[in-house]
């Protein structure tokens, strides 16, 4: 009781002074109020500051792209960064932009207050209604981080004069002191009336700014917002007051525009990918990957088994490089993989800023290098073979919160679930470039046959140098111990052990091949030998059937007139049936007699081919939907018999497949398109599907799934060759033969790429 007289006295004594001491009237208020018994509340050590610039921001970069940001969510069209004597102790920052600067007030209520929810109360900037990159309020912890002390001028549009605030962080913000019982000193000055920015002026920084610092900020600012465009992050205010003129980042006047320009990170230099690989997620949780390459004639998609309900509509793209001569188009390995080291992997952009680290050198947070080390995957797959980025937004993705220090992103179960998507999407496209360029992509992968030429020893100790030169790049403080040596001849061993390993595997692929032709040639001759017999038949089995029919015509009328009528119908129905099966085979022989290819009319080519076998497909009870995109496209020059063959093989594999589903309508469905270069030809039917396990193995020879013998003769027995061959006739013109995703209501797809005769005429 005594002490609360005392306060009471101090305050009443200052109260009765002309020109009191409002400070100290507040604080000793405040020890009045806290000296009751009913009631506590919590108080703030002035030191939790410089607590939370530690805790909250751990590296520089940080602290800078956060300031960053904040210009930008004060609708800055530029900030300026200015370095003075930062390569020595105590040196100068500045950071300048002409966004809407704070007023008074604002500077009072919510930048110098404590976990304000300013933005998440306003999620978009008033002028050109962006959505704000920083939401915990950490700006003026980023720079007590920075320096020891900080002056804050900052200028409103309408206003003649502007606010500079001075804080000196260790002198006042120190432990014992209460936060409430430290001033900051604001003073105004002149400005032009119509001039708004804020500038902050840190000084005696903390940590010296040596070049590499700069570059590791250069690197932060220019991956601070995504380099290269996916789905676009809409505003929440769709319409904007004044359209966004963009933003521009400057450091110690050098652009950030003329810097991206530097370092070619855009369209020249990532159109040299081997592959670009995307992915989609809609709001029902479906999930969609796509891999597209002009260098491998590749257009795929994949529909992901896993339903994603957590992560909300969301897209990523990356670009996939492989770092050989054969893929690179004439870049330098060097080179690409230094751009690799700089600016490779998988960033994730949130609101359109960068949330560090996934994509830093030392982040695997898909695990593709631990894999990659662990020869789990044997293609390409380490964080530096890839150019890509993630977006998210406050909107569409909810459930992804930053963690307070801003490194990362709280992993909860919408995080794994993002991680499963990219990762899983990532690794089927990859292994399908690797597949098309006859590359080995797991350990566990059995019956493996390559189809890549063989490397010469010349070629062999190129990749061993090129292996050396990345272990010196990486391991320069050890480029002369044993250590460093002992590495990098144990990674040149794997290689000649890897070609060694295909040596053999192409001598294995040559005997089966050669096998596989002796086949064929004693098949050819074979049918050859079977058409000509059922041409030179034909004539006379028709006059025999004819004079049969005329004999029962002139029978008398009984049953058993009716009875051998429909016995010769169905004799005659049987000889036709041959003599059109005989004369499809002749043709075909007889085509093949001439090697002279030309261009071949797609929509003629199928046409004549379902003409062929209407009857066949009538008596199957197969109805075919045919359609073209462009009545006029022609095929590269190359001979009909093979266009023949291609849609002989994928007409019997679908009546096999129809007839083992056991459905009751069987359908088929053609469709031409214009794929770029190439003309795609799609087969689709509603037979058993192919499984994924088989999905990779059907092109192989002598892979086959049917080994019973097919009643209706056309079908037969599986042999495992004719997808080879479809294969191998696709490949032999540059196009291919894939797997592809089946319309509503049909199962199976299979996608035939042959390049249109205008690429050639361009060419």
């Amino acid at each position: 009781m005594r002490e609360t007289s005392i306060l009471r006295e101090k305050i009443s004594r200052e109260l009765a002074k002309t020109d009191p001491d409002w400070h100290l009237i507040e604080k000793l208020t405040r020890e009045q109020v806290d000296s009751g018994t009913e009631n506590v509340r919590f108080s703030v050590d002035a030191g939790h500051i410089k607590r939370l610039g530690l805790e909250l921001v751990a590296r520089q970069e940080t602290a800078l792209a956060e300031l960053i940001k904040n210009a930008y969510d004060a609708d800055s069209t530029t900030v300026n960064v200015f370095f003075e004597n930062y390569d020595r102790p105590n040196g100068t920052l500045i950071i300048e932009d002409d966004g809407d600067g704070m007023s008074l007030d604002t500077v009072r209520d919510t930048w110098m207050r404590l976990s304000t929810a300013n933005k998440q109360n306003h999620p978009v900037s008033p002028r050109y209604a962006r959505v704000r990159a920083g939401r915990k309020g950490i700006g003026r912890f980023a720079v007590q981080r920075l320096g020891k002390y900080l002056e804050l001028e900052t200028e409103i549009a309408g206003s003649a004069s502007g606010i500079r605030v001075l804080f000196d962080w260790d002198r006042e913000f120190h432990s014992g002191k209460n936060l409430n019982d430290v001033f900051s000193v604001v003073t105004t000055y002149t400005k032009p009336i119509e001039r708004h920015r804020t500038k902050l002026t840190i000084k005696e920084l903390r940590e010296r700014w040596s070049e590499a610092s700069i570059s590791r900020v250069w690197r932060t600012v220019l991956l601070l917002q995504p380099p290269f465009g996916i789905k676009k992050i809409e505003s929440i205010d769709e319409q904007a007051p004044v359209e966004d003129p963009g933003f521009e980042v400057q450091i110690n006047g050098i652009s950030s525009r003329n810097k991206k320009t530097s370092i070619a990170i855009g369209s020249d230099f990532l159109d040299h990918a081997i592959a670009e690989i995307s992915g989609e997620i809609d709001s029902s949780g479906k999930a969609v990957a796509y891999v597209t390459s002009k260098k491998l004639n590749l257009k795929e998609s994949l529909t992901l088994d896993s339903e994603f309900l957590l992560t909300g509509t969301l897209s990523f793209k990356t670009y996939y490089f492989i770092f050989s001569p054969d893929a690179l188009s004439g870049l330098k390995r060097n080179v690409v993989q230094e751009m690799g080291r700089e600016y490779g992997g998988i960033r994730i952009y949130r609101n359109g800023f960068r949330v560090s680290p996934y994509g830093e050198r030392t982040d695997d947070w898909l695990k593709l290098d631990a894999d990659t080390s662990r020869r789990t995957l044997l293609v390409p797959a380490n964080n530096i073979n890839f150019f890509g980025q993630v977006a998210l937004s406050l909107e569409d993705n909810p459930l992804f919160e930053e963690t307070s220090s801003r490194e990362g992103l709280i992993e909860n179960e919408a995080f794994e679930e993002l991680r499963k998507f990219i990762r899983g999407s990532i690794e089927w496209a990859i292994l399908r470039v690797a597949a098309l360029r006859g590359r080995k992509q797991t350990a566990s992968q059995r019956d493996f046959t390559s189809t890549t030429r063989l490397k010469k020893p010349s070629e062999v100790l190129e990749e061993f140098a090129g292996i050396v030169e990345e272990e010196a790049n990486a391991n320069s403080a050890q480029y002369s111990s044993h250590k460093f040596y002992e590495s990098a001849f144990s990674k040149a061993k794997e290689k000649i052990l890897e070609w060694e390993n295909n040596v053999e595997q192409k001598q294995t692929e040559s005997l089966q091949y050669e096998e596989m032709l002796r086949i064929l040639a004693s098949l050819g001759l074979s049918v050859s030998m079977f058409g000509h017999e059922i041409k030179g038949m034909r004539s006379s089995v028709a006059a025999n059937v004819l004079v049969l029919q005329r004999h029962v015509d002139i029978l008398d009328e009984s049953s058993q007139k009716k009875k051998i009528q429909e016995i010769t119908q169905t004799l005659s129905v049987a000889t036709n049936r041959m003599f059109d099966l005989g004369a499809y085979v002749s043709g075909l022989m007889t085509s093949n007699e001439s090697r002279e290819l030309r261009t071949l009319s797609v929509k003629g080519a199928i046409e004549r081919f379902l003409e062929q076998f209407s009857k066949y497909l009538e008596r199957q009870k197969i109805s075919v939907d045919f359609s073209i995109q462009r009545a006029e496209l022609r095929t590269t020059e190359m001979h009909s018999s093979e266009l023949d063959s291609i849609l002989l093989n994928f007409l019997t594999n679908s009546v096999k497949s129809m007839k083992s589903a056991k459905v009751n309508l069987r359908r088929i469905k053609i469709y031409i398109e214009e794929d770029g270069e190439n003309i795609l030809l799609s087969f689709q039917d509603n037979g058993t599907g192919i499984s994924k396990e088989i999905r990779e193995k059907i092109f192989d020879a002598f892979f086959t799934t049917t080994t019973e013998t097919d009643s209706d003769g056309l079908a037969g027995p599986g042999t495992g060759l004719g997808l080879k061959i479809v294969s191998d006739i696709a490949n032999s013109y540059g196009g291919s033969v894939t797997v592809g995703i089946p319309d509503h209501d049909y199962s199976c797809n299979i996608e035939l790429r042959l390049p249109s005769s205008h690429k050639k005429a361009e060419k």
